[in-house]
């Protein structure tokens, strides 16, 4: 096992634990089912993914994935180049040529989706920005590649990965058709589950929030399985630990123990960035251990880890700052509580819609039970330095 951190994805033998749960994604998928996995940020899901895509590549190769990380998208066009630069190689000639000949679409869309054109030029149009067209040719170019789908005779998986920042990143740079086009990426997805694609959907907690916020209807993602990433346990961290520190110095319990006590949210990748440092620079010593913390790990992953909360705190409306910090006191003071209690404690009509914003924002999490906490304990640590 390498010992890989950072937001690199990670699989095969150097991916570790949730295997039960990767086994039940992978058979969802198989069995031409589709689920939308949720999760906070920075917890794994990537790699959950990635170890799915490999199985499948390895168990099943009859079938056919297209992968594909949103994170970077920010258009729908940009969604259908990226499906088809993802497609297998001898498929792509063959859809090129599918569109030109159902000469639905214009051949410098075509042009646009295959070859990485930015702009195009339409006589009867003028010169007009590329989002607008792909916009205006929506449903012409869903009905052809689903066309093109179900003609190929193959099942197909679509992985989907951090699909929330495609919806962030179309906000950004199309504020006036937001809603429009993001409701055409997801009706595009479901005209594709209708007729057989299995999808595994990935993004943050906040999604649902997310299109409540646009007014998009959350029926756009029928059919769709919800699964929430379980967070790591503390066994499985003990045990990442242990295989990850094997080739250098073995690790005692009692010293493992002492990472976990520094590291209790068991992120996998911060786990991996310590055992890293301490492979690099501990002297074997328990004591050590801290020192490695407060110099290496902290500085360089939980400190930046902070700083993301920083930076959403300070975005948020001024009008819903004092608010903010007495709801987000209130909860580092009464960890766990319910939210119709927190409601009444706060007092305030407007308690409800920032609570939902802070939510959104993952500074806090609300489990099924209504119970309301800080999202991760690093962020409740967090909070505890705001507030001194």
């Amino acid at each position: 096992m390498d010992n890989i951190f950072g937001n690199q994805p990670v699989s095969g033998d150097d991916f570790f634990g949730r295997e039960d749960f990767v086994k039940h994604l992978k058979g969802i998928l198989v069995s031409k089912n589709s689920f939308l996995l949720l999760g906070l940020r920075r917890t794994g899901k990537s790699s959950v993914l990635a170890e799915i895509v490999r199985l499948i590549s390895v168990e099943n190769p009859e079938i056919i994935v297209i992968d594909l990380n949103c994170q970077t998208y920010d258009s729908i066009h940009d969604l259908y180049k990226n499906i088809y630069l993802s497609l297998p190689h001898t498929w792509r000639s063959k859809m090129r040529d599918y569109m030109q000949k159902a000469q639905s679409i214009p051949k410098k869309l075509i042009d646009v989706i295959t070859d990485h054109v930015e702009e195009i030029d339409l006589p009867y149009l003028g010169s007009v920005k590329l989002r607008n067209v792909a916009l205006s040719y929506t449903n012409p170019l869903k009905e052809l590649l689903t066309q093109f789908f179900v003609e190929q005779n193959k099942h197909i998986i679509m992985v989907l990965d951090e699909l929330p920042f495609l919806f962030e990143n179309i906000a950004e740079a199309n504020k006036e058709s937001t809603k429009l086009e993001i409701e055409a990426v997801l009706t595009t997805l479901r005209s594709w589950r209708n007729i057989g694609i299995s999808q595994a959907i990935c993004g943050s907690l906040n999604l649902h929030n997310q299109l409540e916020d646009l007014g998009i209807s959350q029926k756009l993602l029928g059919g769709v399985l919800t699964q929430t990433l379980p967070k790591f346990t503390e066994e499985e961290a003990k045990t990442l630990i242990k295989q990850l520190s094997t080739m250098h110095l073995p690790l005692k319990d009692a010293e493992i123990d002492e990472i976990i006590s520094l590291m209790p949210d068991c992120i996998p990748q911060f786990l991996r960035y310590f055992v890293f440092s301490i492979n690099t620079h501990w002297n074997g010593e328990t004591e050590g251990i801290k020192i490695i913390y407060d110099k290496y790990v902290y500085p360089n992953i939980v400190k930046d880890f902070e700083y993301q909360f920083n930076e959403r705190f300070a975005s948020l409306a001024p009008e819903n700052i004092v608010l903010s910090k007495n709801i987000l006191s209130h909860i580092y003071k009464n960890p766990r509580l319910r939210e119709n209690e927190l409601l009444k404690a706060i007092k305030d009509e407007n308690a409800y819609s920032v609570l939902l914003i802070l939510d959104n924002h993952e500074f806090i999490i609300i489990d099924e039970n209504n119970q309301i906490d800080f999202s991760f304990e690093i962020v409740r640590n967090w909070w505890r330095k705001k507030m001194m």
